[in-house]
């Protein structure tokens, strides 16, 4: 082994000894001395050469060793599995190594794009930054870290390290393929299907439908479970569920095609979960859902997919309960709710019509029949709060019955008891920053349940067969205490609710409806007093009639419309002439746009039954009923709005045409 300078070193002080020694013999024996020095100048001699040839040695070994690492580096750094690549601003190949051309067979050369072979690379987006993006090039996945090239700002480069992860990818994929998906299912009118039937006639129905959810699991390679008369609980892949994602739960379809004695069709209601990490948050979502498409009128399915959630179907139209336990349980619960609070607020949703004003005034009576404070909370003053307010002259006990939110918040205390009816959604109420400060909330609605519903009610009776929210108020009045006696104007508050929302008991006008009408009828509702509310002025006239002028008849019996721009009321205008529309001659839809106050536009639908606009203005955000719906878009233009509502309603009537093709969904 070759040794360095140190050695050498050590070696001439061992000789500079030797030297010192011989001085001393010279006083000795002088030749004796002499022989020694001559040894001694020989060795140091001998010694010098010595190091000189180690030096070489060293020099010639540390030189084929940098020139051997420098070959393995070369070497290493070519043939790695990993791409490197050097590439300019306009994303030209500078160097690779041999990686990439094995990846590409030669279809890449220097000074080529690197976009040739990896277009999805968003190389504009990366330029300049540091740090790693996994991204897809036909059936390949890389994984690419990339940085600016130190020292070569002014050639402006980056460097790229990809590796191929195609492998990890495809198990990850087929990992994530392979995940639980929990569905619960219920038949959501078990009771009104079966009965008036025969033991044999029950006996077929139910095995009919069993047959034909066992079919559907099979066919996705599921597993399905009975375990109560009308519930089920499913286990299925995420595969799969993509599949019924695909084709929109056609299963509802057909589970509806199956015919029951009493003519009475068979629906189900979903709560599918996916994309969950325990086994016990799936199951608590996945009830969650299916109390979601219950409360939005069933006949649906409520998948929940990474934190959001979808709707499908709620095509069939909702069947009204005869039953009314409910509604006189509701109202002994809200009666000592109301004995337990300082005072009452109610509110119904922003921009008010007689529906949530009716509503909200027969709340507050049962309030004031019990001696407790109780105020309406208003949005704003509008046509259909004046018109109410006008008539508050004669009548003392009315006096400060409607204020503001702002005087609401003054009023609001630890024990206040807050309503919202006509609306679920926080976003949607009069006074939303009520509903965030109340401790106690009760929510009275019967449109189909939302997303966005109001956080920790203390009670919720909501009713999608309801025809309005004045209903459902009546109903609980009549339960609420016998002694309650209305005021004609309490009565005729609640009767112009209904009949605005009925569209003149035309429209969702069951049994249950004529019911409450006659009540209030019998308390003192004044019809002559109804028409005197909804008489408009000739503004709104004009306004329907210009908007009746420029209305297109699209295919499919859609009519579209919108409401010139500066006219008072527009949303009354808007939604009268939605009407109107929808009663001529072919027309299944009517949409009319109008533009709102805070720079967007506002959609009042109109359906005959055929089409859900429920279904469709819940995709603009908005909501409401199977026949009678509405939105408001932000920030967008009239042409704009209008150009989404032609893209929504076309995509609609088509998958619909598709699925009445496909007899998989009739038979």
């Amino acid at each position: 082994m070759p040794q360095g300078p140190s050695f050498w070193f050590d070696t001439r002080i061992y000789l500079l000894v030797a030297a010192m020694l011989l001085l001393v013999i010279v006083f000795y024996n002088k030749y004796v001395a002499v022989l020694g020095a001559i040894l001694l100048f020989a060795l140091y001699l001998y010694g010098r050469e010595r190091h000189r040839e180690q030096q070489k040695a060293i020099s010639a070994f540390l030189d084929t060793m940098v020139h051997n690492v420098e070959e393995i580096t070369t070497y290493a750094l070519k043939n790695l599995p990993m791409a490197m690549v050097i590439v300019d601003a306009d994303g030209k190949l500078k160097w690779c190594n041999s990686a990439l051309f094995d990846w590409f067979s030669g279809d890449l050369k220097a000074g080529d794009s690197i976009i040739k072979v990896w277009p999805e690379l968003p190389l504009d987006e990366l330029w300049g930054e540091v740090g790693q993006i996994v991204f897809k090039a036909e059936d390949k996945h890389y994984q690419a870290i990339y940085k600016p090239l130190e020292n070569a700002r002014a050639d402006n480069l980056m460097v790229f390290y990809v590796t191929d992860i195609t492998c990890c990818e495809e198990t990850r994929s087929e990992c994530y393929a392979a995940m639980p998906v929990t569905a619960y299912i219920q038949i959501d009118n078990y009771d009104d299907v079966l009965q008036g039937l025969s033991d044999n006639q029950r006996a077929d129905l139910m095995l009919e439908v069993n047959k034909t959810l066992s079919a559907w699991m099979d066919e996705l390679d599921g597993f399905i479970k009975k375990y109560a008369e009308d519930m089920y609980l499913a286990i299925l892949s995420r595969r799969s569920l993509d599949v019924l994602l695909k084709d929109k739960f056609e299963i509802l379809d057909k589970v509806r095609a199956i015919k029951s004695g009493n003519k009475i069709p068979v629906t189900l209601s979903m709560g599918i979960v996916a994309d969950e990490v325990t086994f016990g948050t799936m199951a608590e979502r996945a009830q969650a859902g299916l109390d979601l498409a219950l409360g939005r009128g069933g006949d649906q399915a409520a998948v929940h997919i990474a934190g959001k959630v979808q709707f499908y179907g709620g095509k069939a139209t909702i069947v009204e309960k005869n039953t009314r336990v409910k509604a006189r349980i509701v109202a002994q619960a809200i009666r000592e709710s109301i004995e337990q609070a300082d005072n009452v607020l109610v509110m119904g949703h922003v921009n008010e019509d007689f529906d949530s004003l009716g509503a909200a005034m027969g709340v507050a009576k049962m309030a004031r029949h019990m001696n407790k404070s109780a105020h309406v909370v208003v949005s704003k003053s509008s046509m259909t709060v004046s018109k109410l307010t006008d008539l508050f002259e004669d009548y003392d006990e009315y006096k400060d019955l409607f204020i503001s939110p702002t005087a609401a918040q003054d009023l609001i205390t630890h024990d206040s008891l807050v309503f919202l009816v006509d609306a679920h959604r926080k976003e949607l109420a009069a006074a939303p920053e009520l509903l965030s400060v109340a401790e106690r909330v009760i929510v009275i609605d019967h449109h189909r349940r939302s997303e966005g519903f109001v956080a920790n009610p203390l009670l919720v009776y909501l009713e999608p067969s309801a025809s309005s929210a004045s209903e459902l108020v009546t109903e609980l009045l009549m339960y609420f205490d016998e002694k309650l006696d209305l005021t004609r104007l309490d009565a005729t508050a609640l009767y112009a609710g209904i009949v605005v929302d009925t569209k003149n008991f035309a429209v969702q006008a069951g049994v249950r409806t004529f019911d409450a009408a006659s009540y209030l009828r019998r308390a003192g509702a004044d019809p002559a007093l109804v028409r005197y509310l909804f008489r408009v002025d000739f503004a709104i006239m004009k306004a329907r009639a210009e908007i009746i002028s420029n209305t297109e008849v699209l295919p499919g019996g859609i009519a579209l419309a919108f409401c010139p721009a500066n006219v008072d009321n527009a949303q009354i205008a808007a939604a009268q002439t939605a009407d109107m529309l929808l009663a001529l001659e072919g027309i299944r839809l009517s949409i009319v746009l109008f533009e709102m106050p805070d720079e967007g536009v506002g959609v009042s639908a109109r359906s005959n039954g055929d089409i859900n606009v429920h279904v469709l203005m819940e995709q603009l955000g908005g909501g409401g009923h199977q026949t009678v719906a509405g939105a408001q878009l932000k920030k967008v233009t009239i042409d704009e709005a209008k150009q989404q509502v032609i893209e929504l309603v076309s995509n609609y009537i088509e998958e619909s045409e598709q699925n009445e093709s496909n007899p998989a969904t009739r038979s």
